[in-house]
């Protein structure tokens, strides 16, 4: 019974490893997309020669145009895109809920230690 315990435990935390690997792959890929976009769309109003700070306030002035046109249809596209960029959390979440007994195992275990005091004034006190 013991062995079947630990085989289960041992696969669960295989399983749970391979889920939080590969969301945090697919988490680190969806973030290089969108830095290259945001590279583009900073490289494309000439930002080099403007600087940075009038490409951001472009960016905002283009995006709060689109929300007055069509609220309703703003808010449905910017919700839409949360839920597909932010997928790759749940793998992560259930792959360390089925990891924690590999984290969890030696909580409960205390190792004592030799908290005897040192006397500082001997000579060689801190050696043993």
């Amino acid at each position: 019974m013991a062995r079947q315990r630990t085989t289960f435990r041992s696969s669960q935390s295989i399983a749970g490893a391979v889920l939080v690997g590969s969301g945090m792959f697919v988490l680190y890929e969806n973030l290089a997309v969108s830095i290259a976009w945001l590279r583009h769309v900073l490289g494309a109003n000439s930002s080099e020669e403007l600087g940075v700070l009038p490409a951001v306030i472009l960016i905002i002035s283009q995006v709060l145009q689109a929300h007055a046109a069509n609220h309703q249809r703003f808010l449905q596209d910017f919700f839409q895109h949360m839920l597909a960029a932010s997928w790759p959390l749940l793998l992560v979440t259930v792959g360390m809920v089925l990891s924690r007994d590999t984290f969890t195992d030696n909580v409960n275990t205390v190792h004592k230690k030799d908290r005897s005091l040192v006397d500082l004034t001997a000579c060689r006190s801190t050696l043993r």
